[in-house]
């Protein structure tokens, strides 16, 4: 296991916990938009029709794991029409298309139904993450949404399809990044989640441009002062994380300027008297790998001012913390398991070559 999982681990026990907002979908949802709901769901057999117009996850499950009968190419099939169903009531009934979504995300989770049927997996995971990063379910019900993301980013990231992982990831952080005035905890827990995702070298070396951007996402993410406060040890995990990240050549290289600001922002958070104090060896590890990327060749003919740039960091001078917009275009790929620590060992840090 590579030192930036290792430093990463405890996120993925607050994404399985994260999950059980997705169990059980209130009894009112089944008054909530009835008709949209029969509608959409009118093409499934009557008992997964049953399960879904009732809004319950669990009920759904059990009926795709009985319509299914250990087939996992229909059980594949059938969770595409289920999340299908949920993204034609979001408009109406987003906290239910949420509920629904999570239910046929989980029932793709297993090694078996991903194998047989990866083009159906696929089609689950893209529609669960249109789901839980449009406005009308993070602006009805951002935790449920934050869940789903956590959910959907896990089984993403168990597949072996790189554009698929770092699309999932790059709509999870911005899920966080929406989330971080009502949750500041749920939304450091969710960034650093999708930043273990494509921390893979798979996925970072096949799509750079979305890891940069998850990067860059996430980077915001940890100098706000509320994330700081909430979950201080995190977020020096993290800023750690997205240093390493950022100082990949592959990664550097897609846009210098924006690994530069990503490293001023991991710094700046990483040295705070909230991050220094519950995460000490943070501000050192961020150091270490900023120390290895400003005399890296590789980074340096990427950018002829990667030193000078780097070392103004150190020197807290000009560079200021601040976070590119997403100004890239992201193109689709393959993630891994994102699993983020919260812990506070530091010292192990990859240079760039």
């Amino acid at each position: 296991m590579s030192n930036l999982h290792m430093k990463l681990r405890p996120f993925i026990a607050s994404s399985i916990a994260a999950l059980s907002l997705l169990s059980v979908a209130p009894a009112a949802f089944a008054q909530q938009g009835g008709a949209n709901r029969g509608q959409a769901a009118s093409s499934l057999p009557p008992a997964l029709r049953a399960a879904v117009l009732s809004g319950n996850s669990q009920a759904i499950s059990r009926a795709l794991t009985t319509l299914a009968g250990g087939n996992p190419q229909q059980m594949a099939a059938l969770a595409a029409q289920v999340v299908a169903a949920a993204e034609g009531i979001l408009a109406t009934n987003p906290q239910a298309a949420i509920a629904i979504a999570g239910a046929a995300v989980d029932a793709v989770r297993s090694t078996s139904v991903q194998n047989s049927a990866p083009q159906q997996t696929e089609t689950v995971i893209t529609t669960a993450a249109r789901i839980f990063v449009s406005p009308a379910a993070q602006r009805v019900a951002p935790d449920a949404a934050a869940s789903l993301a956590n959910a959907t980013l896990q089984v993403a990231s168990t597949t072996s399809n790189s554009a698929l992982i770092a699309n999932t990831a790059r709509s999870a952080v911005a899920t966080a990044e929406n989330l971080l005035a009502t949750n500041p905890a749920a939304a450091v827990q969710l960034a650093g989640a999708a930043v273990q995702s494509v921390s893979s070298s798979t996925v970072s070396q096949t799509s750079p441009n979305q890891t940069m951007e998850v990067a860059t996402t996430a980077a915001r993410i940890l100098i706000n002062p509320q994330a700081q406060q909430a979950a201080a040890q995190s977020v020096g995990s993290i800023a750690v994380a997205v240093s390493q990240l950022v100082s990949n050549p592959a990664v550097y290289q897609s846009s210098p300027t924006g690994a530069v600001a990503v490293m001023a922002n991991a710094y700046s958070a990483s040295t705070s008297q909230s991050v220094s104090t519950a995460n000490p060896g943070a501000g050192a590890s961020v150091t270490q790998v900023l120390n290895a990327a400003s005399t890296s060749n590789a980074l340096g003919s990427a950018n002829p001012n990667n030193s000078t740039q780097i070392n103004a960091i150190l020197a807290n001078k000009g560079t200021n913390p601040t976070s590119p917009t997403n100004t890239q275009k992201v193109e689709q790929r393959d993630v891994k398991s994102p699993e983020f620590p919260v812990e506070s060992e530091q010292n192990n840090t990859t240079s760039p070559n």
